[in-house]
């Protein structure tokens, strides 16, 4: 009898917890760098895609700038039928136009999100915080910097099943 609840009590802990997650489309806004309009589309499953426009900003000012990302998430770090909350990482695109003496018109980079969001299960609002290293590929002097944004998104749809 003791090893059958050993059995149990392992098999409880290995197996995921259907948790619900958010459907469909999300829109809201994000501030910090970028600042502006978050938008993401669940694909079904952990897959999601990200963008948004707004401005980022450098030493010379702000500028306007667009960025789009597949997204990947964890399963949810808990429990709870209240709300779901995934650890994501993605990969992406980044447009920044900008003009300023050192730092030239149009930069195209490589974006390589890392973030969490938690979404409440009785309203669909989502809140967010990512880290986002980039790297502009033009123009080619290789600059690295990174882009971090704090935000929250609507759910336009119901939760699904993880």
């Amino acid at each position: 009898m003791r090893r059958i609840s050993i059995v149990l009590v392992f098999a409880g802990v290995c197996i995921g917890t259907a948790t619900a997650r958010p459907t469909g489309l999300g829109l809201g806004l994000m501030g910090g760098d970028p600042s502006g309009i978050s938008l993401k589309v669940w694909t079904g499953g952990r897959v999601a895609f990200d963008a948004g426009l707004g401005y980022s900003y450098f030493r010379y000012g702000a500028a306007p700038h667009l960025h789009g990302d597949v997204l990947w998430h964890s399963r949810s770090l808990v429990a709870d039928y209240d709300g779901y909350l995934p650890l994501y990482v993605g990969v992406g695109a980044r447009l920044k136009l900008a003009d300023a003496p050192d730092f030239p018109g149009v930069r195209l980079g490589v974006r390589v999100p890392f973030g969490i969001e938690y979404v409440f299960a009785p309203v669909p609002i989502g809140l967010f915080l990512e880290l986002v290293p980039v790297l502009d590929v033009t123009p080619p002097d290789g600059w690295f910097g990174y882009n971090s944004s704090i935000g929250f998104r609507y759910y336009f749809a119901s939760f699904g099943e993880e």
